[in-house]
């Protein structure tokens, strides 16, 4: 197969918008910045947690398209998906907390996502120069800037769920195993306190089930759902109903439910375990409705979080 066309060999090229420009111009450097950036973030996806590598993905998937767009083709940018891309900043901020800022925690992941960033900032310095010879949309102007911010967002995360060395390995009291099936027994204790009948599951920090118990009566679908609740938490560090906000269309995660074989779940009742500022694992309960679940799960989340080595020792 002929990859080559000899048509840009006198120095000039076109794309679907300009014919035979020069190859200095702008818009050419604007293009290969991004082409360096897509190749960046798929280095940076192989060095990050599971849930953000998805994001990594989507987001090559994104700049290739922005990039169709300053060639000529198809409106990507627009004011919808730049307010997506606030809000999930907002939220990646806040699940990765102010310890992730001092910067003394950086991971392999979040060091890749600088140098993705730092591409995105001098791809938005060529867009400004390829602005002054058309084609460049604001909506165009405001999405890559937002971008770095957001590339910023998922390198804070990466830290908060990297290994660090300054948190001490928790103290579990007789193992997470135990813990685990302790957790679970509480929340379908305090389900049938509520009149539901409910399955409730843990994994562990990798996503690898734990705990699984299902109360008589639950429903069978219950059981596939409370693990993956479990999984998703563990795997985006947030709750499954944070990221139902990040999912929405127009949102920087929209579509990832549909990937890892459909195990992204994105309705309430899935919270991430954390022990100091160490992730250990995640917990998922189904049965009930969203409202329900979700609460069942903040109950286990202030159960996990006080502490049951006491109670469950007696």
């Amino acid at each position: 197969m002929r990859i080559y066309t000899r048509t840009g060999d006198t120095g000039f090229s076109s794309t679907g918008n300009r014919r035979m420009i020069p190859k200095n111009s702008p818009v050419f450097s604007l293009l290969g910045a991004l082409e360096e950036l897509d190749a960046s973030l798929g280095e940076a996806a192989g060095k990050l947690p599971a849930g953000l590598a998805e994001v990594a993905g989507t987001l090559r998937r994104d700049v290739a398209a922005l990039s169709a767009e300053l060639s000529g083709g198809e409106k990507f940018a627009d004011a919808a998906r730049v307010r997506g891309m606030e809000e999930s900043i907002d939220l990646m901020m806040e699940s990765a907390g102010a310890g992730a800022l001092d910067g003394s925690r950086e991971s392999a992941g979040a060091a890749a996502l600088g140098v993705s960033r730092a591409i995105a900032r001098r791809a938005e310095r060529e867009m400004a120069s390829a602005k002054q010879t058309g084609g460049v949309t604001p909506d165009a102007m405001r999405y890559l800037n937002r971008l770095s911010d957001l590339l910023y967002a998922m390198a804070r995360m990466a830290d908060a769920q990297g290994p660090g060395p300054a948190a001490p390995p928790a103290d579990f009291g007789g193992g997470f195993l135990e813990r685990a099936l302790e957790l679970c027994r509480r929340v379908l204790a305090e389900a049938r306190r509520r009149n539901l009948r409910v399955t409730a599951a843990v994994c562990d920090e990798g996503g690898s089930p734990t705990a699984l118990l299902r109360d008589d009566g639950a429903l069978l679908a219950s059981v596939e759902i409370a693990r993956d609740k479990a999984f998703t938490s563990a795997a985006m560090r947030m709750s499954t109903e944070e990221l139902a906000g990040l999912c929405k269309p127009g949102g920087s995660l929209y579509g990832l439910q549909h990937t890892n074989g459909g195990r992204i779940v994105i309705f309430g009742g899935g919270v991430p375990l954390v022990e100091g500022n160490r992730l250990v694992g995640g917990f998922g309960v189904s049965g009930g409705t969203a409202e329900q679940d979700t609460n069942l799960a903040n109950y286990a989340l202030e159960v996990f979080s006080a502490g049951i080595r006491e109670e469950y020792s007696r």
